[in-house]
């Protein structure tokens, strides 16, 4: 009706506001986990990780670029490094230096070469959409 307009505008401010707050937080545990940081949430490092990235986000929404742009970057990211981190796994489930008895079995690495391909695949499709070649 003649009010939707301003529904959707309140859920669209709500999402940005709720992820504006959670996805910093979230970069934060990454961090604190990578690093093996102390498990204090009130740790200098940890809020000062959360604090950068509210802060990358202020900025490239005050400076006018597109937020479409930041999405399309991501994008491309997320479809190079997804086949390049499925293959290191791959690798590295194989490694029996690093495994010994628990590495991929002769069933497992045939899942997981399928897995892969559907990640390359996937990849590959995702950066040629960004460039616009398909």
């Amino acid at each position: 009706g003649a009010y939707a307009k301003y529904f959707i505008a309140i859920g669209l401010f709500a999402a940005g506001i709720t992820s504006a707050i959670t996805a910093p937080l979230a970069a934060a545990y990454v961090a604190r986990g990578c690093f093996n940081w102390d498990n204090n949430l009130k740790s200098t490092k940890f809020r000062l990780v959360w604090m950068i990235i509210l802060l990358l986000g202020i900025i490239f929404s005050s400076t006018g670029m597109k937020p479409v742009d930041v999405i399309k970057f991501a994008q491309f990211a997320n479809g190079l490094l997804l086949p390049i981190i499925a293959l290191f796994l791959f690798w590295v489930m194989n490694n029996k230096s690093l495994l010994g008895d628990y590495k991929n079995s002769t069933k497992q690495n045939i899942m997981s070469g399928i897995i892969l391909l559907i990640t390359t695949v996937l990849g590959i499709k995702s950066i040629f959409s960004v460039l616009g070649v398909i």
